[in-house]
């Protein structure tokens, strides 16, 4: 019973360490249609930006801290969690998991990296560095969504829990698909379905973001929840600052430097 918990800790760490949306890279031109004479992917992406804020409010924050809480529904598990970030692609999170330990992870322009209770200290390579440089990027939730696709395509209106959604499909170089759920009525980005780097490989993972709260004239979604192989991971955000960070912000551990000195 424990090594199976520790093993669904270890996966849902994967995901919360590197906070935010991998869709982010950026990518060649970008082909663009839509179904149905649904509005195009690129007027549903411009109208989100306008909806938190406009690109001119979110370009004149350059960094930024985030403090809430990580859930495991259910395992009845809570934890603080901490996001510091800094333009164009700095990264460091903090997540403490009470009995399972302290959990650390970042991206410093150079180099990605992770240290938890369950797998250690290491230096990422492959599949795990590319998630948290796309994670890293400054601006990855709002005005970089979709970069790195070289297909969008809008391609139905859903009525979901009495609310209506478009959904976009964007697809990369590589052929891998991802979807996009955007609020008709608010024009918010509302969800995300993806493949995602979990400690068992890639994994179909469901985000969906809500309760969009305003911070110095910038809209974040207050509650984020990650649904992979029907199990939910729930990021309660409390508080947003884009107050100046400490020089030392995103300084490797003693223990992560000496392995990149190796």
């Amino acid at each position: 019973m424990i090594n199976s918990i520790n093993k669904y800790i270890k996966s849902v760490l994967f995901l919360a360490l590197t906070f935010g949306f991998s869709v982010t890279l950026y990518g060649q031109s970008i082909e663009e249609s839509s179904v149905d004479n649904l509005p195009l992917p690129s007027e549903l992406l411009n109208k989100h930006i306008d909806a938190i804020g406009g690109e001119q409010s979110i370009k004149a924050q350059t960094t930024k801290t985030i403090n809430g809480k990580m859930i495991i529904t259910i395992m009845g598990i809570e934890g603080n969690m901490n996001v510091v970030a800094e333009v164009p692609n700095k990264i460091k999170t903090t997540v403490e998991l009470g009995q399972y330990g302290k959990s650390l992870s970042g991206y410093d322009g150079k180099v990605g990296w992770s240290i938890d209770p369950m797998a250690g200290s290491r230096v990422l390579e492959g599949e795990a560095l590319k998630q948290m440089i796309a994670r890293a990027d400054f601006y990855g939730n709002n005005i970089h969504i979709g970069k790195n696709s070289i297909k969008q395509e809008t391609i139905q209106l859903l009525n979901i829990d009495n609310g209506d959604y478009y959904k976009v499909l964007l697809v990369d170089s590589e052929g891998e698909e991802s979807f996009l759920y955007f609020s008709k009525e608010t024009g918010l980005l509302s969800g995300i379905d993806m493949m995602e780097l979990s400690a068992t490989g890639k994994t179909p993972t469901q985000i969906r973001m809500s309760n969009y709260v305003e911070t110095e004239g910038i809209k974040t979604a207050h509650k984020i929840s990650s649904t992979q192989n029907g199990i939910e991971t729930i990021i309660q955000i409390d508080s947003v600052s884009y107050a100046p960070l400490a020089e030392n912000a995103f300084e490797l551990p003693n223990e992560i430097q000496s392995k990149v000195n190796k």
